[in-house]
């Protein structure tokens, strides 16, 4: 898969197929769902323990190019054999999904009932590649070959077409697609980190240094990173050991070019052990949590957090993650209302528990229930497409309405823990959104705002402008459908979920990218000089304000923490310079994961059309109330110059041609007066606006001054 490879091909990825989704930290897969049992006074959730964390065992990428057969048995033999290490393969019949080919449905199938996660192959030209070409490359994988998810070939690693990848990652999520990697072949920029799942960041000859996977990488997650190896003779068990740290999918060949992906590795077996047995620091044990009462009871659905130095990941108890043995972790588990944690089973009182695991381990957190959780009275608004109806009981009301209401909000009674969310109408149900940050850090919900669309619609289903809580529900949805749900910041779109409503209650996990700090450098037109106590304003581009700042001496804005830019969203900087002066500067695209010595963050220089002050001069010019230019037998006048402030920044003489002349002017709003030398009575004055393009004003002769 290297650059001088003609027929570029894709590595194959696994999962852990008993627990139906990645064990991956960012992951665009549905969680599994849950059923929700409600009872008199103390709340019981029922849902499979699932393996979320982020910091699971490193599975095998296998570009699959050869045509089915015995390549393809060979992969399924490895997977029968190491079934618990993660694999993902990549077809391609011919540069992409060719002309459908039964053998290729069959070998598809066989791949998939092994376990093996499944990804059609596509070439994206870099970027250049239409992208409606690319979509049709997609539906023809997902309708003929059914696969699991897509790779992106030859993509791009330069700022500036991160958009168009995270479109085509969106728009495979929304054709049913669950996972998606891109091949740039080499390191990348960190600004194309969240637009796929995954990227592999080195596919060449030989091993790739660790260092590679240092720097800004540890930042983010392994999960986002993978690498391609070939013409390697001797596998090297340590450096797996090691690299299996930093990359969550890897493949490693003895073959070279023209195509070292045309048969399996020799190697492979030694190197799916390697993984299997030592490539995560001794192994992965797990870890499985649950909480109780302190009468023993058990007490589901309690809020957890899960840290190690590199990756995070939360979830509801009872909660269970693949560790890496050896390595610390600190488990924190959450108060919810009257529940207040207590201590552990090993007697220790505060929250957040530290474990290094060598092991399996099972830990329990016990909770005081001295009062009881009372039932609230909930009121929601659903729309529904074909019926009004209103229906109550004792604890809760739903009201159902046509689909003509789109604006919905979710109750400010809407509780945040599962358990206490009631249908009761048999055929709807809810989903349990959690939103949270790339190390797995809670969002803050009071930023946030959602959109729904039911099914295939485009016509929006519901929107949500704030939620009381995070996590929170999406209540009343009807059974049977698939919901498209958009996550909102500073008006941008942050992240996109699917989710299938097939039971009474599911959950679902949004991941919203790192703020990006935003400081503005705002200069004249020369480019150099910088313009300071300007009000800077920046906006969405649906005209809602995010942030304001006054720039200093330097020009410089304050440091704005902003959602980046995704699909087709900018922002918009408003500068204002007292109450007259304006300048737009758009579209400002924000990109994640530009690392700078102050953290996330970017620079931008927004160079205006006004002139620096160097280059300013104006004339001013006097009249009498006859409107003739002021002569010096009228007597000496000298004209001031005060600011929007009302501060008296400059002063000149009336010459004898009526004029009196400034130099070195800022832009901005001004008030100028004439007044006389020898009395200082006012001989008129005028409100002006100084742009830098007109360069003459007048003052005429007031009644009063000549009264005076």
């Amino acid at each position: 898969m290297g650059m001088d490879i003609p027929l570029r091909q894709v590595p194959i990825f696994l999962i852990m197929h008993g627990f139906g989704s990645f064990n991956l930290v960012r992951t665009r897969r549905l969680f599994c769902s849950f059923i929700l049992l409600i009872t008199l006074m103390c709340v019981i959730s029922v849902y499979p323990p699932h393996n979320a964390f982020g910091m699971s065992s490193s599975g095998l990428i296998v570009p699959l190019y050869s045509y089915p057969g015995t390549m393809w048995d060979e992969l399924v033999q490895e997977k029968n054999t190491h079934y618990s290490v993660p694999i993902m393969a990549i077809i391609n019949p011919s540069n992409g999904p060719g002309i459908r080919d039964e053998n290729y449905v069959t070998g598809v199938h066989d791949l998939q009932n092994s376990g093996i996660v499944v990804l059609g192959y596509v070439d994206t030209g870099y970027g250049s590649k239409n992208a409606t070409t690319i979509e049709s490359e997609m539906n023809s994988y997902k309708n003929w070959y059914g696969v699991n998810g897509i790779f992106f070939d030859t993509m791009s690693s330069v700022p500036g077409k991160e958009i168009f990848y995270k479109h085509l990652s969106d728009y495979a999520k929304s054709i049913g697609l669950t996972y998606t990697v891109g091949n740039p072949g080499t390191d990348t920029s960190p600004s194309y980190i969240g637009t796929v799942d995954n990227i592999v960041i080195y596919d060449n000859k030989g091993l790739p240094p660790l260092s590679l996977f240092e720097g800004w990488h540890e930042n983010f997650a392994k999960s986002n990173f993978s690498f391609l190896s070939y013409d390697v003779s001797n596998l090297n068990k340590t450096y797996v050991d090691n690299v299996t740290k930093y990359v969550q999918y890897l493949y490693i060949t003895d073959l070279t070019l023209p195509n070292p992906f045309v048969v399996l590795s020799s190697q492979i077996d030694e190197l799916v052990s390697s993984i299997e047995t030592g490539g995560q620091n001794g192994g992965t044990v797990s870890v499985n949590l649950n909480t109780y009462s302190d009468d023993d009871k058990p007490l589901d659905g309690l809020w957890t957090i899960v840290k190690s130095d590199k990756n995070a990941t939360t979830g509801f108890s009872p909660f269970s993650f693949s560790a890496i043995a050896g390595q610390q972790y600190n488990i924190t588990v959450a108060n919810f209302h009257n529940y207040v944690f207590d201590h552990w089973d090993d007697g220790t009182t505060k929250n957040t528990r530290v474990i290094v695991p060598t092991q399996n381990v099972t830990l329990t957190a016990y909770y005081a229930t001295n009062q009881t959780i009372p039932n609230q009275t909930n009121s929601t608004t659903v729309s529904n497409q074909t019926n009004s109806t209103t229906v109550s009981n004792q604890t809760n009301s739903t009201t159902v309405s046509n689909q003509t209401s789109t604006i919905e909000s979710t109750p400010s009674q809407l509780s945040s823990y599962q358990g206490q969310m009631v249908n009761p109408m048999k055929n709807v149900g809810s989903v349990i959104v959690n939103t949270m940050y790339p190390n797995g850090d809670r969002a803050d919900y009071t930023i946030l705002s959602f959109t729904i669309y039911q099914d295939t619609n485009q016509s929006l289903y519901r929107r949500i402008d704030s939620v009381p809580g995070n996590p929170f529900y999406i209540g009343n949805l009807p059974l049977g459908h698939s919901y498209k749900v958009e996550a909102f910041v500073n008006g941008m779109c942050a992240d996109i979920e699917y989710v299938t409503l097939a039971k009474t209650a599911a959950q679902l996990n949004m991941f919203l990218p790192t703020p990006v700090g935003m400081r503005l450098d705002l200069l004249y037109e020369d480019g150099i000089t910088p313009i300071s106590n300007a009000t800077i304003t920046v906006k969405s581009q649906d005209n809602n304000t995010q942030a304001t700042s006054n720039t200093d001496i330097n020009g410089e804005s304050l440091r704005f923490w902003l959602e980046p830019t995704s699909q087709n969203n900018y922002y918009i900087i408003n500068v204002k310079i007292d109450k007259h002066l304006l300048y737009d500067y758009w579209p400002v695209f924000l990109y994640p994961g530009y690392a700078t010595m102050s953290g996330y963050d970017q620079e931008i220089k927004v160079i205006t059309h006004w002139p620096a002050p160097a280059n300013n001069a104006i004339s001013i010019k006097i009249y009498d109330a006859r409107s003739n230019l002021y002569t010096p037998k009228d007597g000496g006048l000298v004209v001031d110059v005060f600011d929007d402030n009302g501060n008296k920044i400059a002063e000149s003489q009336v010459n004898p041609r009526g004029e009196a002349d400034f130099a070195n002017l800022k832009v901005g709003d001004y008030l100028i007066r004439a007044q006389s030398i020898h009395n200082n009575a006012i001989w008129g004055d005028s409100k002006i606006m100084f742009d830098g393009k007109k360069t003459t004003f007048a003052i005429y002769e007031t009644l009063q001054s000549q009264q005076n």
